[in-house]
């Protein structure tokens, strides 16, 4: 394939490539026997899918969320532990396998830190790079372009009438658009919900290409998406932004302002069902409300963090009693769920976050099928309390309330001992004296238990919950609920 031409284009968000080349696909080898296979995560393994279609990816590291310079071309970067790379240079290559273990492809020729691996890795391991080559001889080949000039369409949200008017107006017979497969979109959007939502209100005469793209929904999802079109062989690149790095500046008639607002009437609707004045995405609102009901349906999960002894467990089953009447409620509390799922886990800052994340995922099951959650860990850092949000959010709402009671009152309290025991050293790695909490920046709610009742500090919480519509108006304010002294709780 030949270089194409390339100009930039501001007006309606068209950019026209030039001087790009398609990186040609490699030939397939099986794994040796004794391989270690490395499972990065959901993103990474993406970008390698992408990376074996010949896409080469503007990232230092696959998986990386900014953009960096990549290693030559046919070689990649991934993320690895320091045991993962000491297997691979057993053997002298890796296989990169999925969630499942399968292996998808192999890495050979491997560096670390910039040094061929002849020996022990040395400082600033952390990611392993090789020749990458498919393991699969059923890699799915690019369409070819039909003519002088290709539009490539690389959707973050779906698919407007705007959009169709502005593409028709280029004149443009091949047209291509990208059907992202992986991951969850910066909206919040899954993949497989914007996937239907591409294939009903495509036109007929669009070629569409599932490609596991995973959007950052930062600035260089421009970068991933040029990377793309180069590897579509387009002479032309038009992106359907998210609402979540669209901002500002666009015009009002724009297809990236239609889906903003939609959006935001999705995420608002509390009884009925939200509706777009865009006739396509009108069309596809039936999937979008399957992924996000109304309020009234929707699942929730309600979030409780703070130290031991702040009020999370009493605050929680309260709430959990209260909604039981209206929702169907799960309850995760958090030493419940240490005994249940999470024995065989320590208390070191892996252990924790590890943990935390169970919670996240056990919850956002819950929310998917419509329920409710309500989860009271200590939850220490705030990069636990992140990935917990951006598993919920994907399938419903998440409100985090940060039980701000002071130390000094929780450790007043010690009901259970655990801070006497911890300013004596027989306790250690302890939240709030030997290991750190990061207080929430992120909260929806913060609620201080000190010298308040019990019935008053739930109420800051129900009230809000009914206000937002999550629960009806007449599930607020409890106002039967026996007195509880604070050292109780």
């Amino acid at each position: 394939m030949g270089p194409a031409r390339m100009r930039a284009l501001t007006a309606g968000g068209l950019v026209v490539l030039e001087d790009v080349t398609r990186m040609p696909l490699r030939a397939v080898r099986e794994p040796r026997p004794a391989s270690p296979v490395l499972c990065p995560c959901d993103r990474t393994m993406a970008d390698v899918r992408l990376s074996l279609l010949g896409i080469r990816l503007p990232f230092a590291v696959l998986g990386d969320a900014a953009a960096g310079e990549p290693p030559a071309a046919g070689r990649v970067r991934v993320p690895a532990t320091t045991a993962e790379l000491a297997q691979a240079l057993t053997v002298g290559e890796t296989v990169i396998g999925d969630c499942e273990s399968n292996p998808v492809a192999l890495l050979t020729g491997l560096t670390v830190s910039g040094r061929t691996v002849s020996g022990t890795p040395g400082p600033g391991a952390g990611w392993i790079e090789g020749a990458l080559l498919p393991v699969d001889p059923d890699v799915a080949a690019l369409p070819v372009r039909k003519g002088e000039t290709r539009v490539v369409v690389a959707p973050a949200r779906p698919l407007t009438a705007a959009d169709v008017e502005h593409l028709r107006a280029l004149d443009i017979e091949d047209i291509v658009l990208v059907v992202p497969t992986a991951g969850t979109g910066p909206d919040g959007l899954p993949a497989a919900v914007l996937r239907q939502c591409l294939e009903q209100a495509a036109p007929s005469d669009f070629t569409l290409v599932p490609l596991p793209v995973s959007w950052r929904g930062t600035t260089v999802d421009e970068d991933v998406a040029r990377a793309i079109t180069t590897g579509l062989d387009g002479t032309h690149l038009h992106r359907l932004t998210s609402a979540a790095e669209s901002g500002g500046g666009l015009p009002a008639e724009s297809g990236n302002i239609l889906w903003a607002d939609t959006l935001e009437s999705l995420q608002q609707a509390t009884t009925a069902p939200a509706q777009s004045p865009d006739s396509l995405l009108e069309q596809v609102m039936p999937i979008l409300t399957r992924w996000r009901p109304p309020r009234r349906q929707r699942g929730l999960v309600v979030f409780f963090t703070g130290l031991s002894g702040s009020g999370k467990s009493t605050l929680a089953k309260a709430l959990a009693d209260h909604l039981a009447t209206d929702r169907a409620v799960t309850l995760l509390d958090g030493d419940v769920v240490r005994r249940m799922l999470s024995s065989g886990l320590g208390f070191d800052r892996a252990g924790r976050d590890l943990n935390v994340r169970r919670i996240g995922f056990v919850a956002a099951e819950v929310a998917r099928h419509g329920g409710i959650a309500v989860c009271a860990p200590i939850a220490p850092y705030a990069e636990s309390r992140a990935a917990v949000r951006e598993l919920v959010e994907a399938v419903g709402d998440l409100v985090l309330v940060h039980v701000a009671t002071p130390l000094a009152e929780c450790e007043r309290r010690d009901v259970k001992g655990l801070y006497r025991k911890a300013r004596a050293g027989v306790v250690t790695q302890f939240t709030g004296i030997s290991d750190p909490y990061d207080e929430p920046l992120d909260a929806e709610l913060r609620v201080d238990t000190t010298g308040t009742s019990l019935p008053e500090s739930l109420a800051v919480i129900t009230d809000y919950l009914a206000i937002g519509g999550w629960v009806p108006t007449s599930a607020g304010r409890p106002d039967t609920m026996q007195e509880v002294p604070v050292d109780e709780r």
